[in-house]
């Protein structure tokens, strides 16, 4: 049953992918290569509500994934494994907040929400980098998932480099701040789309 669940990863990848592209399609002068994915559900964004519908599936679908590989991988990886999917399912749980902490819109003066909205940003940020990263530690060595393994550390290596771009971007106000968080978090969306479907075709 639990590896039926993990196609939840899948279906959470494709509605992350549809809020981002639904919402730049419809806010006329986004830019995807400038502006942070987070605007689209910003305070007084144009299509907010339509678009935290999406978000809130998404953080459904991830969660389900997350909880489903954590029991699939329970049956036969090292525990590092084990704790990488933990963390991972922290991640999103705690990413439900950014429902109730929306980002504050571009140039507004900073509130208490929009403070909060940063402070869930900084926990997960090492939750990101850690969940690919000790799955790629735990399997690398294992014959049967050594290129999925070595992946899976690529991609927590990656986010790492990236994240800390992304973050000088942001502080030092840097245009082209879009197309660089954009590489972070596909990387991410790219790792759960990759182990959903891994999982979930993997013989029992």
């Amino acid at each position: 049953m639990a590896q039926k669940l993990t196609i939840f990863g899948a279906i959470a990848v494709f509605l992350y992918v549809l809020h981002v592209l639904l919402g730049g399609w419809l806010w006329e002068g986004y830019s995807h290569l400038h502006q942070p994915i987070s605007d689209l559900t910003a305070q007084g964004a144009p299509d907010r509500g339509m678009l935290t519908v999406i978000t809130v599936l998404y953080g459904i679908c991830s969660i389900s994934f997350a909880g489903s590989a954590y029991l699939v991988f329970r049956r036969f990886a090292p525990k590092l494994v084990r704790v990488g999917m933990l963390i991972f399912l922290a991640m999103h749980l705690v990413s439900i907040s950014y429902g109730l902490f929306p980002q504050d819109a571009a140039g507004a003066p900073m509130t208490f929400i929009g403070v909060m909205h940063l402070v869930v940003t900084a926990l997960i940020v090492p939750l990101t980098i850690l969940a690919p990263l000790l799955v790629g530690i735990g399997l690398r060595k294992d014959a049967n998932f050594k290129r999925y393994g070595n992946y899976s550390l690529a991609t927590g290596i990656f986010i790492l480099i990236a994240g800390g771009t992304t973050a000088v971007f942001f502080a030092q106000g840097w245009p082209y701040f879009g197309l660089v968080e954009r590489l972070n978090i596909g990387a991410l969306q790219l790792w759960m789309l990759v182990t959903s479907l891994m999982l979930f075709t993997m013989k029992e």
